[in-house]
């Protein structure tokens, strides 16, 4: 049987052993982890640069794609006013050779002082291209009879803009000239187009009871646009004029029928007189105002 001092030594001797492999393994970790610490010290420029790099060449593509997207929508937005402003604005023609009948009104006393347009981007065409600015237009492109009594965008000559009521109770006109329909032909009723239609006048008459008001029949269009048309071409135009004649009969109101003043021989507007085959060139315009002269 072993003394108690020889335990006492062998539990020493353990114990020793135990704090020996100890040290060794925490001596062993510590080195590994200064290698791997000095490892990844060196490779971290590289990487980084490679991040950077990366980063950049992002940056670089967002900014080319970006560029090209707002390159495409500058391109989109100038296409976009230029077919706007082509549909209305006036377009470059030979000079008028004077053969017109409606060159010159023959009334030429009648400045329209005493006058109102209301209608939609064709009356927009007339105001950009007349002289005499003496007359007043109430007009926006793409107002229709549907819209032309909510219309907040009306202009009301003193550089705002607000309703037609609005407009028109501020100044009472000898005449009112009145010219809707080519936004309309697309309609599926004709009787819708006349319930609106009747409506929107009997408005305008209760603001300007004492004015002569005419209703204007929807002017032709180019051949070009009667064949393409869908629905804007000249078949629905006679159609739809048919119901402006009506309802100015039933109200008791002028009824005029411009389109000896820009048709051609075969009752198409020409197509020099148009871009589009809807809208009309200065001349025409012209043509257009002076026949209201001489027929009002």
């Amino acid at each position: 049987m072993e003394s108690n001092s020889v335990i006492r030594k062998r539990r020493v001797k353990a114990q020793q052993n135990m704090v020996t492999a100890l040290c060794l393994m925490c001596m062993l970790f510590t080195v590994c982890w200064s290698v791997f610490a000095a490892v990844k010290e060196a490779h971290k420029p590289a990487v980084d640069a490679k991040a950077d790099k990366t980063a950049d060449t992002k940056t670089e593509d967002t900014s080319s794609v970006a560029g090209i997207t707002i390159e495409l929508t500058e391109r989109k937005q100038e296409s976009s006013a230029a077919e706007d402003t082509s549909s209305i604005a006036p377009q470059p023609e030979d000079p008028d050779d004077g053969t017109h009948p409606y060159t010159t009104p023959k009334d030429t006393a009648d400045d329209l002082s005493d006058a109102v347009f209301i209608g939609d981007s064709r009356t927009v065409g007339m105001m950009n291209s007349t002289d005499k600015p003496q007359a007043t237009f109430l007009c926006a492109v793409g107002l229709n009879i549907d819209t032309v009594l909510t219309s907040t965008e009306i202009a009301q000559g003193d550089g705002s803009v607000g309703t037609l009521q609005q407009a028109l109770s501020s100044r009472q006109y000898g005449r009112v000239f009145i010219s809707f329909g080519t936004n309309e032909m697309g309609w599926p009723y004709v009787d819708t187009f006349e319930e609106h239609y009747t409506e929107m006048v009997k408005t305008i008459q209760s603001y300007q009871p004492n004015a002569e008001i005419y209703l204007i029949g929807i002017l032709p269009l180019a051949e070009s646009q009667d064949t393409d048309g869908d629905a804007v071409n000249n078949e629905n135009a006679r159609t739809f004029t048919a119901s402006i004649k009506k309802v100015a009969g039933e109200l008791g109101l002028h009824y005029l029928d411009c389109s000896e003043a820009v048709a051609d021989e075969n009752g198409y507007l020409p197509e020099e007189a148009s871009p589009d085959g809807i809208h009309m060139t200065a001349d025409y315009c012209l043509y257009w105002q002076n026949f209201i002269i001489d027929n009002t």
